[in-house]
């Protein structure tokens, strides 16, 4: 899956009320350019390429204001490894919410930076953790999506579920 495609198929299935937020990284620039919002406060994300970790307390905070709308958090691997405590509090809160983890296995955005400014590539790749079995942990529902043609329809089916859904989504950018 590429970033357009991903913005795309997120318009795709979201209604217009629907609300998306966005983790930090270089997929949300794609997503920014490429995701027509037709509301207002349907997109949410943080300003520049500073701030991490303020998507899923934004989500939270949407899905707790607006219960009717379906809410979608997209981020990357590297993200869920570093705050498990987020996921933690949306399934203690019991919120239904949907959680799109963009997975690469590396710092994609400081690895393109670097490359582009002729640096070596040095411990920009890691290994994720057992993502089916994270999830069970914290009482989680999963889906891993290894096909881009597949991805739409495990989102339609993560907005009728009533919980908090992962979809393990492998990404890529282009070159």
């Amino acid at each position: 899956m590429f970033p357009r495609k991903l913005a795309l198929d997120l318009r795709e299935v979201l209604g217009e009320e629907d609300i998306l937020t966005l983790d930090n990284g270089l997929y949300k620039v794609w997503l920014a350019r490429n995701y027509p919002a037709y509301k207002p406060n349907t997109i949410l994300l943080d300003n520049a390429l500073a701030t991490m970790w303020a998507w899923l307390s934004s989500a939270m905070a949407a899905k707790m204001v607006n219960p009717e709308h379906n809410v979608v958090c997209v981020t990357w691997d590297g993200w869920l490894v570093m705050n498990l405590w987020d996921l933690e509090t949306a399934v203690r809160l019991n919120l239904d919410l949907t959680i799109v983890i963009l997975n690469n296995s590396s710092y994609w955005m400081i690895k393109w930076k670097q490359e582009n400014a002729w640096f070596g590539d040095f411990g920009l790749d890691f290994w994720n953790p057992d993502f089916i079995k994270l999830a069970e942990s914290f009482w989680a529902k999963w889906y891993s999506v290894t096909d881009k043609n597949d991805f739409k329809w495990v989102l339609e089916k993560t907005l009728w579920e009533k919980w908090v859904k992962i979809i393990d989504l492998a990404f890529d950018y282009p070159r």
